[in-house]
């Protein structure tokens, strides 16, 4: 859930970019049909997190201290930012969520911090139970090796 200190600091910094690290990143299918020709860059970087592939064939990122590599993608406005909401399953404010949507650090390969919209996966049991974990933090490197 976005918190209203959340809010109030996208009002106040104007989050435009989006950390991904699954099927939106660039050379996988929802990066074709919902971020290609509508962002202008996308910069590797890394969160720290845990990393699950779960049975249906995406990944979910969960809270933790592993080191979790993806893509900031930039720049997102809001219709954009709701299309990225409707495929993630997150209603502002939902209570039946498959993703939370929250504001996070990340580091980008040249060592700078950036503040994005990150999708963090609810149900970290279910992740945890049935998903296959991905040590290594490389979802891209993962699908490779299936």
């Amino acid at each position: 859930m976005v918190t209203g200190e959340n809010k109030s600091l996208n009002s106040a910094i104007n989050i435009n970019k989006v950390f991904v690290y699954g099927t939106l990143m660039k050379g996988f299918s929802n990066y074709k049909i919902f971020l290609e020709g509508k962002i202008e860059r996308i910069t590797p970087a890394t969160i720290n997190g845990l990393l699950y592939h779960l049975p249906e064939g995406y990944p979910a990122l969960l809270e933790g201290n592993e080191i979790i590599k993806g893509e900031v993608v930039e720049p997102v406005d809001e219709e954009l930012l709701k299309a990225l909401d409707w495929l993630e399953d997150y209603v502002e404010g939902g209570s039946d969520n498959l993703y939370d949507r929250v504001i996070k650090k990340v580091m980008t390969e040249d060592g700078k911090e950036k503040l994005c919209w990150v999708y963090i996966f609810k149900d970290s049991r279910y992740a945890k139970e049935k998903g296959t974990h991905v040590a290594h933090g490389d979802w891209r490197r993962f699908m490779e090796g299936k």
